[in-house]
């Protein structure tokens, strides 16, 4: 037996995530009632439960309908990325309930009632905790006389190493990078302190420094006596580019 007032409520509370989800990680201004309006809309496709339609033309009043209710919860700025994002947490969601369709209807039920607003709040959290760790990662291109190079520099905090005499930020780069660096132009070698006490640094003045091809003036390429051992990174940026970059 099917309740149709129960699915309609399943299936609005489902919409109603979907789209508060994609308001909070796209940082989307739109109001609450919005929300529950396009998820109301969202609903209808309860009903085709009832209709004898062939799949290819519910798909595609499916893909129809979840566009209005983007359009009716945000707007149509954005709406390319609000559409996409909506239909990716969609297929992660049914992606699990899958698993336990089969298993009772009343452990369904209650699975999605319990678990979709944990779901999503994971998902949430993963991503945005995914979008912070890479918003840390850029493209350095480097020039120093003939010598140019490109790596993927990571903004380390920790490192807050300056030129004591010419006061300049240090940037830290893998020492098999820099290899040769010292036959086309002399080092200068900076004293510093660390974490560990104070050590000497090889040092070199670039011509250019890139960083995502914005130009970063004043900062020194210091060479690591050893290699960065952070997967894909040879290039630790300096806390200093914390708000210029």
């Amino acid at each position: 037996m099917i309740y149709i007032d129960l699915l309609f409520l399943l299936n609005w509370w489902i919409d109603f995530l979907l789209l508060l989800f994609v308001k909070f990680v796209l940082k989307r201004n739109s109001k609450l009632y919005r929300i529950i309006l396009g998820s109301l809309f969202g609903s209808i496709t309860t009903f085709f439960v009832f209709l004898n339609i062939h799949y290819i033309l519910l798909t595609i009043i499916k893909l129809l309908i979840a566009l209005i209710m983007i359009i009716i919860s945000f707007g149509y700025k954005n709406i390319i990325s609000n559409y996409l994002y909506l239909f990716m947490v969609s297929i992660i969601l049914a992606g699990f309930l899958l698993l336990i369709k089969d298993i009772n209807n009343k452990i369904y039920i209650i699975g999605i009632i319990s678990l979709t607003p944990l779901l999503i709040f994971l998902f949430y959290y993963q991503n945005k905790k995914l979008k912070n760790q890479y918003s840390l990662y850029h493209t350095v291109k480097i020039a120093i006389s003939s010598f140019n190079l490109t790596v993927t520099g990571f903004l380390d905090t920790g490192n807050k190493l300056i030129d004591p005499i010419t006061k300049k930020p240090i940037i830290l780069v893998s020492k098999s990078k820099l290899k040769g660096l010292n036959k086309i132009r002399s080092p200068m070698y900076v004293p510093v302190k660390t974490i560990s006490g104070s050590d000497i640094i090889e040092c070199y003045k670039p011509d250019n420094i890139l960083i995502d091809n914005n130009l970063i003036k004043n900062y020194l390429i210091g060479k690591c006596k050893t290699n960065i051992k952070m997967e894909g990174i040879d290039c630790l940026l300096n806390n200093q580019l914390i708000n210029k970059i």
